[in-house]
Parts: C-alpha cells; sequence; structure tokens
C-alpha cells in the first residue's frame, strides 16, 4: 500500500474533515514526536456551501484534535468560489492566507490535503489537475515568502492519490466515519453525497472496528 512521505516539519493542517484530510491529520500525528513535529490543525474549506458545512468541520476538528492529539487553532480559514471567471483562484488565496498563520503559529509548513477537481469517486488520476495543484504549492510558498522573508513549504500528500488509496490508508488506521463532517448530518445534500463516495465504498468504515468508533466517541 502507497502511504505518502512526510517530511520533518511543524504542520499547519488546513483541515476541511472530509476524508482526504483526516488521514492527513492521521499521518502528521503519527510522526509527531516532539515540539519539532508537533502538528496544528485549522478548520479549513475552499468550495461551496461554507455556511451550512462550517459548524460540522468545527466539531469534526475538535474530534481529530482530541483522538489524535494535535493542537486546534481557534479561527477558521475559508474561501468560495463565487463561479465567476477566475473563482479558482480561491485555493491559492486561502494557501496565501495559510502561511503567514502558519508562521505565526511557529510552523514552517502547511499541509493541505487537496485533491484535483477532476478526481472523481473512480480510479483514474487526473494527471494535468495533480501537476496544478503540485505547481501552485510551489509557487504560493514562494511568492508568500518575498513578504514574510522566512521559507514555509506547502506539502500536498494527497494530491495524486486515488479513492481506493485513501480509503486503503482511512482502513488501516481504523478511521471511522464520525472523523468526517458528514458523518450523520441529516438532509444535506453534499453531505450525503460525500457519505456515498467514501463511507460505503468498498465497506470500509466497517472494516474500522469498533476500537477507531469508541476513540471518536471520546471527541
Amino acid at each position: 500500500m502507497l502511504v505518502p512521505t512526510l517530511p520533518a516539519s511543524r504542520f499547519l493542517i488546513l483541515d476541511d474533515a472530509d476524508m482526504p484530510s483526516a488521514v492527513a491529520v492521521a499521518l502528521a500525528a503519527e510522526r509527531s514526536g516532539d515540539d519539532r513535529t508537533e502538528a496544528v490543525v485549522v478548520p479549513a474549506w475552499w468550495r461551496g456551501g461554507a455556511d451550512e458545512a462550517m459548524p460540522l468541520v468545527h466539531k469534526a476538528v475538535e474530534r481529530h484534535a482530541s483522538v489524535y492529539g494535535v493542537r486546534r487553532l481557534h479561527a477558521e480559514l475559508v474561501v468560495e468560489p463565487s463561479g465567476e471567471p477566475g473563482s479558482a483562484t480561491v485555493l491559492s488565496q486561502l494557501l496565501l492566507a495559510a502561511v503567514p498563520l502558519a508562521l505565526a503559529e511557529g510552523c514552517d509548513a502547511v499541509l493541505f490535503p487537496v485533491r484535483p477537481e477532476e478526481t472523481d469517486a473512480g480510479e483514474d488520476l487526473a494527471v494535468d489537475g495533480i501537476a496544478r495543484e503540485v505547481d501552485r504549492a510551489e509557487l504560493v510558498a514562494r511568492l508568500a515568502a518575498l513578504d514574510s522573508g522566512l521559507p514555509c513549504s506547502i506539502i500536498t500528500p494527497m494530491v495524486d492519490l486515488s479513492d481506493r488509496q485513501v480509503i486503503d490508508l482511512a482502513r488501516d488506521m481504523g478511521m471511522p466515519t464520525e472523523m468526517c463532517w458528514w458523518s450523520g448530518a441529516d438532509g444535506d445534500h453534499a453531505a450525503a453525497s460525500l457519505a456515498q463516495r467514501w463511507g460505503t465504498r468498498r465497506g470500509v468504515m466497517a472494516a474500522a472496528g469498533d476500537a477507531g468508533r469508541s476513540a471518536a466517541r471520546t471527541g
């Protein structure tokens, strides 16, 4: 199984509490061993529907902080596409806002669990989309350094993983659906769509086990 390798950095994790970011938090927490590598999470959102999703994201991120022993910032980073031409630049805006926040928290890297918009629930990877997000991360980090004078890398460990690979990681970590914002969100179309995509695909969460669910309830 492919497991993303994270550098020895102190991460500010942009956590939207979807499956890829929940896995990213768990991976970062596994490699945290001292103050130099301690991870910090901040609730984040970079799609439409923030008003409906963010209260649930905050609750899920609180669970991440409790279960994985990472520090949660009592702030949020939210950008929404306007639907107008050029609205795709919201990701760049999000990262430009994240870098100074990371530096203020003593972090030397932003962990952004982005995946290309073109990646759907199938197995095909959007190669052009992967290249775009990798380039964005590198260029925004360089641009932000011009203002801050301090290096802060942007890491995208989930960008080239298929849904199947993300699910395999979640299953191996015993991660229950309660770690995701859409778990138990009745009446929300976006939440229901994500629950179907991640929670029922290949029965992944059934393999998480009672131990993972018990840990989630302690949050």
